[in-house]
């Protein structure tokens, strides 16, 4: 399936001019002067012809003085050809035109987190963060990454808002932007919260697509395994198996940890995520209401469970 396969990233020499040559098996033999790259050609890596699009976390995303050379995502079957054609050997030479046009909104653009709170009875300078992200890509709708992180979240808030019993810290709601450019409202949110974050028992974030949770993903912290799993033990019923398990970046609850907040993300079922996120893929028809409705209990169960421990988590790393 060529859909499954993924080719070595081609800095596709692309300007119209430009020439891509098999090193030749003599030394003494010149090649022909190759032009400078027009740009740089990357493996959507998706199936069906979908493309991708995402950004990077470098702040290289807009053009500068050193950073002039723009990079295309081609769909996986085109780049394929492209990638054989480019290794033909001399004297055939693969040229490629291209017509792009982009536009630059001059910045910094004004964004801003949502956020809501259910303040705590007992304890209500302490605090517990759930989150998701509220922005995403525009090739399809967004759905998978994150509208039903969004959603859970909000439902989450619905939920623990009318059980008609208050939690004993506060619970505060975060919707974050600007998470797809380099998780810029976390970090926003973080830095301005910054004396509040010593009595941020933890940080939970939704952000894997609409699959079934299935675990908590923490960046070490043995010391809490004895307490989650003791905490959730009844989350067992709806599927959860993991809730103390080995974690990974790349989503808000990245900067809270590395604050020395406990910070998790929903380990989910993939349930079409890899396929579909960030392509035109991403619509509302990737939907399972039903794992959205089991998300929104676990994250509910889970907040209100760590918001009435007697203590803040511990925060050991090892």
């Amino acid at each position: 399936m060529a859909g499954c396969c993924r080719w070595p990233r081609w800095a596709g020499i692309l300007a119209p001019t430009a020439r891509c040559r098999a090193p030749s098996s003599s030394s003494k033999q010149k090649s022909p002067p190759i032009s400078p790259p027009g740009s740089v050609l990357l493996d959507a890596g998706k199936h069906h012809g979908l493309l991708v699009t995402t950004g990077g976390w470098s702040g290289t995303d807009r053009p500068s003085a050193s950073n002039r050379l723009p990079g295309l995502f081609v769909a996986h079957e085109h780049y394929a050809l492209l990638y054989r054609l480019a290794r033909r050997p001399a004297p055939a030479r693969t040229r490629v035109e291209l017509e792009v046009s982009n536009k630059f909104v001059p910045g910094p653009l004004v964004v801003h987190n949502t956020i809501g709170e259910i303040l705590g009875k007992e304890k209500p300078d302490e605090f517990v963060v759930i989150g998701a992200h509220l922005d995403s890509w525009d090739l399809g709708q967004g759905t998978l990454d994150n509208g039903t992180g969004t959603a859970v979240v909000l439902e989450t808030a619905r939920l623990l808002a009318r059980c008609g019993t208050a939690p004993k810290r506060t619970l505060r709601f975060v919707l974050f932007t600007g998470e797809e450019q380099g998780l810029h409202g976390s970090r926003a949110y973080v830095a301005r919260h910054k004396a509040e974050l010593p009595r941020t028992s933890a940080c939970i974030v939704h952000d894997t697509g609409t699959g079934k949770v299935i675990g908590l993903g923490w960046f070490g912290r043995p010391a809490l395994k004895p307490i989650l799993e003791a905490e959730l033990a009844m989350l067992k019923e709806v599927g959860v198996t993991q809730p103390h398990a080995r974690g990974f970046g790349g989503s808000d609850h990245v900067p809270f940890d590395r604050a020395g907040v406990p910070g998790a993300h929903c380990l989910q079922e993939i349930a079409g995520y890899r396929f579909a996120h960030h392509t035109q893929a991403d619509t509302l028809e990737m939907v399972r209401e039903a794992d959205l409705v089991q998300g929104a209990q676990v994250l509910a169960v889970s907040a209100m469970r760590i918001a009435n421990l007697p203590k803040l988590l511990p925060r050991e790393k090892r």
